[in-house]
């Protein structure tokens, strides 16, 4: 009797302990971009352009993470500062099981659709905290590219392990994100877990026209260039490495 009095107590701790920590697997995150254009262009371009010289000191853009487990889609949210008709439609699509994204990218005016592997970040969490959003989040510092370091805060309470763009790979979801070498800084505003259309989280097409690989688009970002002459400092290799870009 007495063991079986010890199981049934040790039984109920249990329980109350799965109950008490409630893991989202689903949900919809708000994501604030924030870019410091008085850092982020020189006087000297500035002069050389007026529209970066009539950017406003801040500009803020918002976009919208769906997920459902492994699967999510990043995409163009509600209206920030930018005018609607300068906002990069960009589509981000990944798969975390099959290591892998599906993105429409902006190249020359015209969008294209390519698929493309999850790209690796090397990870350090730290000890911090901060609260986002209304969500525990813990720090963690990364390295992209070698030498461009970038600052997470992910939330081990949402299970899959996802992010603004394209950054994944920690313990937990990434509510809150900067990178100080592009003036940049992306934080959750909110994040809702009831009444989620998951029929939103599919990879993007463009009419009329098939999904490339990343060497495809390269290929024809490579053709570009040399139309206009400028393929003396581009190689398909750089391009390949760089076409994978924000999409802000």
């Amino acid at each position: 009797m007495k063991y079986v009095l010890s199981f049934c107590s040790l039984l109920l701790s249990v329980t109350e302990l799965v109950n008490a920590q409630e893991f989202v697997t689903r949900g919809k995150i708000e994501f604030e971009i924030k870019v410091n254009n008085k850092h982020n262009y020189t006087a000297e371009e500035k002069a050389k352009n007026s529209f970066l010289a009539a950017l406003p000191e801040y500009t803020i853009s918002y976009r919208d993470l769906i997920f459902s487990w492994n699967e999510s889609v990043y995409q163009l949210g509600r209206k920030g500062t930018v005018a609607a008709n300068e906002q990069n439609e960009g589509v981000v699509y990944t798969d975390l099981e099959k290591q892998q994204t599906i993105q429409k990218n902006m190249q020359f005016d015209e969008y294209y659709v390519f698929a493309d592997s999850i790209k690796k970040v090397k990870w350090k969490i730290e000890n911090e905290t901060r609260k986002i959003a209304g969500w525990d989040c813990r720090k963690a510092v990364g390295r992209i590219y070698d030498s461009v370091y970038v600052v997470a805060f992910y939330c081990p309470e949402i299970i899959p392990q996802g992010g603004p763009e394209m950054f994944t790979g920690l313990p937990g979801m990434i509510l809150g994100l900067a990178i100080p070498r592009y003036y940049t800084t992306w934080f959750a505003t909110k994040v809702e877990i009831a009444n989620i259309d998951e029929s939103k989280i599919i990879p993007p097409v463009v009419s009329k026209k098939k999904q490339l690989t990343k060497r495809e688009l390269a290929e024809i970002v490579l053709k570009k260039y040399k139309a206009l002459g400028w393929e003396k400092d581009q190689t398909l290799e750089y391009i390949m490495e760089n076409i994978s870009g924000y999409t802000l």
